[in-house]
């Protein structure tokens, strides 16, 4: 009697820490997932992406060189300066929203095409028998999981907009290039405003001012748009009769 006694509560305690493990290996796959999201997929993209960044950002060094350095002076060359470096400081805002979003897209992707492949996979090892047949609680927890992270990669991107807030951002930055050819083009005296430096001459290149001012003006936002529309009321596994 003594000995059954102790076999049943070691049977309850088994089952009790059964629980706790079951438990534990889902947490556990959850935070290997994370670490390799946040710890290891985003540096990695961030890496890259900060390559094609620096590539930019070298060449708007030589042309502000250009501007800081214009051998013309007077009220409009301040301006131009001014405005310069205004354009810079906006262009900088509009390239880190379109890095982040670019490293966060690349990072959804991959993810959302290993998980599919995964849930893929254990879907079709859960076929064989069907949900309700299947006694592996590690197989239906894994796919769960697989099945949960497919799903979230792959909405991510919708909610978030991250196409088309790259699309706007660099949009936008490219226009503030634009601006920035345009100064570049006053602060080198290409029309002649400064040579010439009469009435006229110095009218014109106002009016150029004043009109890259107005440009500035109009387009300063920036694009971080989340779609909570985006976001399916029903997701749900089709395990019925073995599919």
């Amino acid at each position: 009697m003594e000995i059954k006694t102790r076999f049943e509560i070691f049977k309850r305690a088994l089952q009790r820490d059964m629980k706790f493990i079951k438990v534990g290996y889902v947490v556990l796959l959850l935070l290997v997932i994370s670490f390799m999201f946040f710890f290891v997929t985003i540096p990695t993209y961030t890496a890259d992406v900060k390559d094609v960044r620096n590539s930019l950002v070298e060449k708007d060094s030589i042309v502000q060189l250009a501007v800081n350095n214009m051998i013309y002076e007077g009220p409009q060359a301040v301006q131009i300066k001014e405005q310069f470096q205004i354009t810079k400081e906006v262009k900088e805002s509009y390239m880190m929203v379109a890095f982040w979003y670019t490293v966060y897209n690349y990072s959804f992707s991959i993810f959302l095409t290993i998980f599919s492949v995964i849930t893929g996979l254990l879907g079709f090892l859960l076929a064989k028998k069907g949900w309700d047949n299947t006694d592996n609680y590690y197989l239906k927890a894994s796919f769960m999981v697989s099945f949960f992270c497919a799903s979230l990669f792959g909405i991510m991107p919708r909610v978030m907009g991250t196409e088309d807030n790259i699309k706007n951002n660099l949009s936008q930055y490219h226009l503030y290039s634009e601006i920035q050819m345009d100064l570049y083009t006053l602060a080198k005296d290409n029309k002649g405003y400064f040579k010439k430096n009469d009435s006229t001459a110095i009218k014109n290149l106002n009016k150029e001012i004043l009109a890259i001012t107005e440009r500035i003006k109009t387009n300063e936002n920036l694009y971080f748009d989340i779609h909570i529309d985006q976001v399916p009321t029903e997701i749900t596994p089709d395990l019925e009769n073995g599919q």
